[in-house]
């Protein structure tokens, strides 16, 4: 295969099977949670939005006992998705290696 433009690493249409070691990517996080919640999965722009919150918030330092209530009260979401997006988000920063801090 002949590689065309860019730096080599990434080439526009190339298939992408995980997001770069390192980085957070709310979009991956919040097909997570759908993937878990099945037909009870809020709209994916509610997940990836309650993604980037809880994210966010752990990076600051916020106590994860805290975030469930905080992404239901600030993207309304049931008990069952925002626990969804938290161990999503936990099992990415596991599986990518993207430590909040």
């Amino acid at each position: 295969m002949t590689h065309w433009g860019g730096t080599g690493r990434y080439v526009e249409g190339e298939r992408v099977f995980a997001p770069p070691a390192g980085t957070f990517d709310a979009d991956w996080a919040a097909a997570l949670a759908r993937e878990r919640l099945g037909a009870a999965a809020p709209p994916q722009e509610d997940l990836v939005a309650a993604a980037g919150t809880a994210w966010r918030a752990l990076r600051a330092g916020a106590d994860e006992g805290s975030l469930a209530p905080l992404l239901q009260r600030e993207h309304r979401l049931t008990a069952e998705a925002a626990s969804a997006v938290l161990r999503s988000v936990r099992d990415y920063v596991a599986a990518y290696g993207a430590a909040p801090a």
